[in-house]
């Protein structure tokens, strides 16, 4: 257990392997190592084998009557089943391990329940419930001084904050779980937070840093010889980071990884972060035909596994498409198509109150009103991002739409005076918050 926790997972299971040989089927020892042995295949990324192994855990414990070597078992093939994507399956099996946990009063396995049950609610978008679940779930872990419990829960309260757009108090709860995972020499754990952290840089458009800090998380994985769905995620930040900054060859480097990763997970959840980061990195090479069919591809997969960020993250990527098309015919239809995926986006932030993203949302919405002559509520859908950017603390941010709220009222004042803009001055500036939404959004991950 302690080789598997410091990464040493090939070591880890040729021991918990030969426990399982030497001891018995009903003895509890060899349940155990067959549960360790299925954590310590997930998080190399080997999800059949730890599927396997956790199933025949859970089978025995069930057989010989060790409740809570079962229920451990229960939890962790959750968690690979989450990993899959197979999201009902995985919150199936953390409500069955919370019920047996709760009749031993195990509080140790109650608290792991919570805080995997809060992963599920977060990634159904679900915040404020997820939000409860992991102080539950914190409280708990605090009591009993368990500090692996502790970072876990620091780590993700910190999502929830990165979600809403509150940045600088989701980079003081991912550092206080880095410190914690540095402390037991968790490198697993400080990879997932260096992530993070590389997030919340990009979200702040702090490009330099962003790309630092993700690339330690990769190296971390790497020295680990990780391929699992945490890989498959950092990477694909890389290959954003090296789309944005025009870096196509390093970015087709990096996609080439997780495509080859994915292919070895069989994961829904795999497949669709590979299909997204394709479609970046085909729009930023303005192969647009591509880039729709991987977003496309990237829509069917999150609906199917209800994972709302993504749904989100190709709509934005979806609504930049069709200005790239409108700017190349000038056809009106592209714009109605924006507007229509656009309106998706904007719903979807209103309904699980992704601030950051529902700023620059408010803000296209209100561009796009003003362009078609609908001035007044144009204005009211910026005076609305204004007044979030107030309440969230969002400085750079407010005074950016206050240029924008006083452009718009000299027009509204004197409209015969106001010059028109081209075509291309129009594109720009709707390109230019098109590509701020993404960054918000993408960090959000």
């Amino acid at each position: 257990m302690e080789e598997a926790d410091s990464g040493a997972y090939d070591s880890a299971l040729a021991k918990l392997s030969e426990i399982v040989l030497s001891e018995p089927d009903s003895s509890e020892i060899h349940i155990l190592a067959l549960s360790y042995m299925g954590e310590a295949y997930r998080e190399k990324g080997l999800y059949e084998q730890s599927r396997k192994a956790l199933e025949k855990a859970e089978r025995l414990g069930i057989e010989y009557g060790f409740k809570i070597a079962t229920a451990k078992a229960i939890r962790l093939l959750g968690n690979t089943l989450l990993d899959m994507g197979l999201m009902a399956q995985g919150e199936e099996r953390y409500q069955r391990a919370l019920t047996i946990f709760e009749e031993a009063g195990d509080l140790l396995g109650v608290a792991r329940c919570l805080n995997n049950l809060g992963v599920v609610r977060a990634d159904r978008g679900d915040l404020p419930s997820a939000l409860e679940l992991y102080e539950r779930s914190l409280k708990i872990h605090t009591e009993l001084n368990d500090s692996f419990g502790v970072g876990a829960c620091l780590n993700n309260i910190g999502e929830i904050h990165r979600l809403r757009g509150d940045y600088t108090q989701a980079e003081e709860l991912y550092r206080r779980s880095l410190q914690g995972d540095r402390k037991r020499g968790d490198k697993y754990g400080q990879a997932i937070c260096w992530g993070n952290l590389g997030a919340v840089a990009l979200a702040r458009k702090d490009f330099k840093r962003a790309e630092a800090r993700t690339q330690r998380a990769v190296d971390i994985l790497d020295e680990l010889d990780t391929r699992d769905l945490a890989y498959v995620e950092m990477r694909g930040l890389m290959v954003g980071l090296m789309s944005a900054t025009g870096r196509f060859d390093q970015a087709h480097v990096h996609l080439d990884e997780i495509w080859s990763a994915a292919q070895a997970l069989n994961s829904d959840n795999a497949d669709m972060i590979c299909e997204f980061y394709s479609g970046v990195l085909a729009q930023r090479q303005w192969n647009l035909s591509f880039a729709r069919t991987h977003f496309n591809n990237c829509l069917e997969l999150a609906k199917r596994g209800s994972t709302f960020e993504y749904v989100l993250f190709s709509l934005i990527q979806l609504v930049e498409l069709e200005l790239h098309h409108y700017r190349l015919t000038l056809e009106d239809a592209y714009l109605k198509a924006m507007k229509e995926d656009l309106d998706q986006a904007l719903e979807l932030a209103q309904q699980y109150k992704l601030y950051g993203a529902l700023v620059e949302l408010l803000i296209l919405q209100g561009l796009f009103n003003v362009e078609n002559q609908e001035l007044a509520r144009g204005f009211d859908d910026l005076v609305a991002a204004k007044k979030l950017c107030e309440e969230k603390g969002f400085v750079a941010r407010k005074m950016s739409v206050d240029q924008q709220i006083d452009k718009i009222r000299a027009r509204m004042d004197s409209p015969q005076e106001h010059a028109p803009e081209t075509v291309e001055q129009k594109m720009r500036r709707f390109q230019d918050y098109i590509e701020d939404c993404e960054r918000i959004v993408l960090a959000s991950r």
